[in-house]
């Protein structure tokens, strides 16, 4: 019966806030704010207790400053908001601090808006070269609706020096001759498994590579693609997660590591004591001929904040290159589109990599490219009904009614983009039509059915990686000109907050460990600019990171100083004297 009771009394200390945990000192006390935990009950506290690299204590302030001892540091969060350290479910790591390295040209969006901009930025840039020098542009460039590219425009700007250029959504590249003759393409070049090789109509190669594997037939030459260091790509991973921490991201998910070099490149930089965010990373499998030798090779990693983890496939393009694969094959979207596996050799691959006990995700955005998705998901989970797979749809855009079904009934992860709504959601409509929107991202359907849903800014597919832009598109629901789109699928800043964090900690295995403030779970978390439970659409636009911490470590503060002594009588003339608990606001953003 004694034993009985000292266990009883344990799991008291170890569940509640209450002055128990007065019994452990806390290294690091935020107070007087606005501490949403998104815990089961969405509960909203004062103040946040960290002890080591773990959540002690979550509560009043009185409460949560009686676990100050005399080394404690304090921060006075002045009425801000506190939520968990966002998880992005879909980056590129190292991949988009590549995309700031100075020896590319730059053609992101803002610099590059259309076609005439691009070739007077190439224009510019091949004046300062030596001839035969590459122009290798960052990913990538965004035209107008209706522009094209192809290797005679560039040529009439640079004929002497290769060009490699990607477009912003990562699934084509467009170069010049120069670039074709050094890479020995030309009309009987073969397209390689996946992809293709586009062609005039005489049957010349018009320097337009259709997905990875061709674009790599050049990408493999150009400066800055084919030839980087290991000492490099440690710089883009710094680069990388100093944008993620000040954007709020504490976690976040490599979804396509190229090699195992790459992966084994993320090691070393883990094993080095530099990694500041937890990191869960997916290799990509272009090739059938690949999977053998991939599994064979499979080791478990993990140590500290790094874990490799899961698989990744693609089976279409995107939209802008007409790649979408679409039932509809009429539609811009989906006018060159095809498979990227046949559906006998995708069911072969994610079986295998079904096998592995490892998860496994599938880029695809059209209706038809999710339903074969699912079916060879669904056949080798019947083959091999393994517990709790947890296999991903990377993007999912146009679901048909039947897909959510299935997804729901194979426990299939959407993990998605709701910030493209407003960025790309005016091309869509015009390379769609109404039949196709009405199916996009049908976000509320999918979760009042129970469809595990996850967000991830994919960088650099995507201009900006702020986190206000994936809230923007999932609440408020309109294209950048306005129009909205599919308003009966808008979800609360509630859910969207969620989402973006219990959510995408599901998607990698790590709810039990981050997503939510409490108790025992590691001290990730994100202090804003403003209330997101009441702040006003207008006011997101202003929504900022000021402080993120990373298992109780402040690695990113945009202010000084923080810290501020609270005397020993914890007194906060400050603090709301009749604080209560706030939960279950209203949708600002209607």
């Amino acid at each position: 019966m004694k034993t009985r009771f000292i266990l009883l009394v344990g799991l008291v200390v170890l569940t509640f806030s209450t002055p128990l945990l007065a019994l452990e000192e806390a290294d690091l006390i935020l107070f007087n704010g606005k501490v949403i935990t998104v815990d089961a009950q969405d509960n909203i506290y004062q103040a946040v207790a960290i002890k080591g690299d773990k959540i002690l204590a979550v509560g009043s302030d009185a409460e949560i400053l009686a676990l100050a001892g005399p080394n404690c540091k304090k921060i006075d969060l002045k009425g801000k908001t506190v939520t968990p350290g966002l998880i992005d479910s879909h980056y590129h790591l190292m991949y988009y601090g590549a995309q700031f390295w100075p020896g590319f040209l730059n053609i992101r969006h803002p610099v590059v808006t259309s076609k005439a901009e691009l070739l007077q930025v190439v224009s510019n840039y091949v004046a300062q070269l030596n001839q035969g020098e590459w122009v290798s542009g960052n990913q990538g460039f965004t035209l107008q609706f209706g522009e094209t590219l192809d290797r005679w425009d560039l040529d009439a700007v640079t004929p002497n020096n290769p060009v490699y250029l990607r477009h912003c959504s990562g699934q084509y590249s467009v170069v010049n001759s120069k670039a074709l003759e050094i890479a020995g393409i030309d009309s009987l070049t073969p397209n390689p498994p996946g992809s293709l090789i586009m062609h005039d109509a005489y049957g010349q190669p018009n320097g337009i590579l259709s997905h990875y594997p061709a674009e790599n037939l050049v990408g493999r030459y150009a400066t800055g693609y084919g030839d980087r260091t290991v000492e490099q790509k440690f710089e883009d991973i710094d680069k990388g997660q100093e944008l993620c921490l000040e954007a709020g991201y504490t976690s976040i998910q490599d979804v396509i590591v190229g090699s195992l070099q790459d992966i084994m490149t993320y090691k070393q930089y883990a094993d080095s004591g530099m990694l500041k965010v937890r990191l869960y990373a997916m290799l990509l499998i272009d090739f059938e001929q690949e999977v053998d030798t991939l599994i064979s090779l499979y080791q478990p990693i993990n140590i500290g904040l790094y874990r490799f983890g899961g698989w990744k496939l693609a089976m279409d393009g995107g939209l802008a290159g007409g790649t979408t694969l679409l039932y509809d094959k009429t539609l811009l979207a989906s006018k060159i589109s095809y498979p990227y596996h046949p559906q006998d050799e995708l069911n072969r691959m994610v079986k295998k990599l079904h096998n592995t006990g490892i998860q496994v995700a599938v880029h695809v955005g059209g209706d038809e490219g999710i339903d074969m998705t699912l079916t060879a998901f669904e056949l080798a989970m019947q083959e091999n009904p393994r517990p709790d797979p947890r296999h991903r749809i990377e993007h999912g855009l146009f679901p048909t009614a039947s897909a959510l079904q299935r997804m729901k009934n194979s426990n299939i992860i959407l993990s998605t983009q709701p910030q493209w709504i407003t960025w790309y959601g005016d091309g869509w409509t015009q390379g769609t039509d109404e039949a196709t929107m009405n199916k996009m991202l049908p976000l509320k359907t999918m979760l009042n059915m129970g469809i595990p849903l996850a967000f991830g800014c994919d960088v650099p597919a995507s201009p900006y990686q702020e986190p206000k832009w994936a809230f923007r598109g999932a609440v408020v629901r309109r294209s950048g000109s306005g129009v909205p789109l599919t308003q009966t699928e808008k979800l609360t800043i509630q859910e969207a907050l969620h989402i973006h964090t219990m959510g995408s900690a599901y998607a990698s295995f790590s709810e039990d460990s981050t997503g939510s403030l409490e108790p025992g779970k590691y001290a990730d978390l994100v202090i804003w600019s403003h209330d997101l439970y009441t702040m006003t659409a207008p006011e997101l636009n202003d929504l900022v990171s000021e402080m993120t911490i990373v298992g109780g470590i402040i690695r990113y503060d945009a202010g000084q100083n923080p810290f501020v002594s609270v005397s020993e009588e914890n007194d906060c003339p400050n603090c709301p004297a009749d604080f209560q608990l706030m939960q279950n606001y209203p949708n600002p953003f209607n």
